[in-house]
C-alpha cells in the first residue's frame, strides 16, 4: 500500500493580494520548492489554477496536475479535487492508498524531515482511522502538512467550499489525532505559512538563519 500526497496550490491568495505560488524565496519560487519537497511521496496529486501554467513544473516531478476551476469555491473543493484524483489512482493502479497526506505550497522552510516522519509515525500506528499533525515551536503551534488515514477519504471529499481539513480534525477525527512535536525551540519554525506580505518579508529576511535542532519527540 502507498501514502498518497494532495498538494493545494490553486489557492488566491486574497490577504497576500499576489499569486503567493509564484513568488520566490531562495531562488525557486514556493510552488517549486514545494514540489520538490513532495516529490518523495507518490501519488502526489498537485491541485493548480489552470490559469497559471504550471502544469510542467509538476509534471517535471511526476506528479498528477489536478485543474481547479473554481479556486475562488474555497480550499475544500481543491482538497475534494486532490483526493478524487487519488482515488482514480487507485482504481487505475489497482493499489490500496493507506493514507491521505495534505499539503500545502506556501511553507518555503519546510523540512522535508518533517514529512518523512508524520508517514512514519501514522505507519507505527497502524490504524487507518489515524490522523498525525504537526505541532511547531515552542508555543506547539498546530499546522501543516496533516496525515489523514484511508479511512477519512470520503469525508475529505465532503468538506464544504470554504473550509478545510480542521471540519475533520476539530470533528468527528478529533479522537484519532496524535501530535508530533518538531523544533521545539524554533520561533522561526519550518511550520510558518505564507498568508500575508508581513509573513513572506519575514521568511525573506529571517529564513536563511532557520536551522532546526532535530529535537523531535
Amino acid at each position: 500500500m502507498a501514502i498518497g500526497c494532495v498538494l493545494l496550490g490553486a489557492g488566491q491568495s486574497k490577504r497576500l493580494g499576489c499569486a503567493k505560488q509564484l513568488l520566490t524565496y531562495q531562488g525557486h519560487t514556493l510552488l517549486e520548492s514545494a514540489l520538490s519537497k513532495y516529490s518523495r511521496i507518490r501519488p502526489l496529486a498537485v491541485v493548480i489554477d489552470p490559469c497559471m501554467g504550471v502544469e510542467d513544473m509538476v509534471h517535471k516531478v511526476q506528479g498528477i496536475p489536478v485543474p481547479n476551476e473554481h479556486p475562488q469555491w474555497g480550499q475544500g473543493t481543491s482538497i475534494r479535487l486532490g483526493v478524487e484524483a487519488l482515488l482514480q489512482w487507485e482504481h487505475t493502479q489497482k493499489e490500496r492508498l493507506e493514507a491521505i497526506v495534505c499539503g500545502v505550497i506556501d511553507q518555503p522552510l519546510l523540512n522535508v524531515q518533517v514529512i518523512d516522519d508524520l508517514c512514519n509515525t501514522f505507519r507505527d500506528i497502524g490504524d487507518e482511522k489515524a490522523i498525525v499533525q504537526p505541532q511547531y515551536g515552542p508555543n506547539q503551534e498546530r499546522g501543516n502538512p496533516v496525515v489523514f488515514g484511508r479511512y477519512w477519504a470520503d469525508a475529505l471529499r465532503l468538506i464544504p467550499g470554504d473550509m478545510g481539513g480542521r471540519v475533520i480534525l476539530r470533528g468527528e477525527g478529533a479522537p484519532h489525532v496524535t501530535y508530533v512535536w518538531f523544533e521545539r525551540q524554533c520561533t522561526m519554525h519550518s511550520g510558518i505559512d505564507v498568508d500575508t506580505k508581513e509573513d513572506y518579508d519575514r521568511i525573506v529576511s529571517e529564513g536563511g538563519r532557520y536551522e532546526t535542532n532535530d529535537s523531535h519527540p
